[in-house]
């Protein structure tokens, strides 16, 4: 188990703060939801939404820290369930 110190989850909490994790959030239960269900483009919308989300995890000075404290990146623990 590696050292959680106090600047680690400091640094883990940043990406609990991240925009691009609240953008997705809006992408899931917004205008953009509808406009791309009445265009008939929502699931191209979102996956390109979940490929800017995982790049900018990825890229995130951060993700290391949150991996230590959680286990896992932000995009998994962050993760919204599809909606029939």
């Amino acid at each position: 188990m590696p050292l959680i110190t106090e600047k680690t989850r400091k640094n883990a909490d940043k990406c609990k703060g991240c925009a691009i994790i609240r953008l997705r959030n809006i992408d899931k239960s917004s205008v953009i939801k509808e406009m791309g269900e009445a265009f008939d483009m929502y699931d191209e919308a979102s996956r390109a939404m979940e490929a800017v989300m995982r790049v900018s995890c990825n890229s995130c000075p951060n993700v290391n820290d949150f991996v230590k404290v959680y286990g896992m990146k932000p995009y998994e623990y962050f993760k919204v369930e599809k909606q029939k």
